[in-house]
């Protein structure tokens, strides 16, 4: 128990809103929640620097006992120390570091807005095999080095000056 003590000195406390969204008032942007409960989280750690952004998602979807798998989040803030008010949004660890080591003089950081953009839908991608037996990637590489086989894809519903393969491609993802 004491080396744990030891090696994680103290604890960073981050409280949350969860789903919301900004607007702009005059030359300010405010924060404006879905609801009024605000969220807190704590990491017991010996450096500000341990916590990452994608540490910080987690414990977030931790909390909130939503997948990450398919909900899309945007982390952000007002920062107390610029005038005007104005988001400023977290995209990486970087930004994790300026957010938690921002507060203003009376050592107040902002609260973190959690804004639940969307559903991520799920996506199974199947094999498909040629007419022919083949893996489509054999089939396709030898039609690409020949030039034969460019004919079939006329009928797949090309957009306008598109490459028949960047359509197949697409098809796949």
């Amino acid at each position: 128990m004491f080396l744990l003590q030891t090696l994680c000195p103290f604890s960073t406390n981050i409280h949350f809103d969860y789903d919301g969204h900004y607007s702009k008032d005059g030359d300010d942007y405010e924060w404006i929640p879905t609801d009024a409960r605000l969220y807190a989280i704590s990491f017991k750690t010996s450096s500000l620097e341990e916590i990452t952004y994608s540490l910080l998602k987690e414990r977030i979807c931790r909390k909130m006992e939503i997948d990450p798998f398919t909900k899309r989040l945007n982390l952000g803030y007002i920062p107390l120390v610029v005038e005007p008010k104005r988001q400023s949004y977290i995209l990486d660890d970087e930004d994790v570091f300026v957010y938690l080591t921002s507060v203003d003089r009376e050592q107040r950081r902002s609260i973190l807005h959690v804004e639940d953009i969307e559903e991520l839908q799920i996506v199974q991608i199947t094999e498909q095999l040629s007419r022919v037996g083949e893996s489509s990637c054999s089939r396709n590489y030898c039609e690409r080095e020949s030039g034969y086989g460019e004919e079939d894809n006329v009928d797949i519903g090309l957009e306008h000056d598109e490459h028949p393969h960047k359509k197949q491609k697409k098809s796949r993802l």
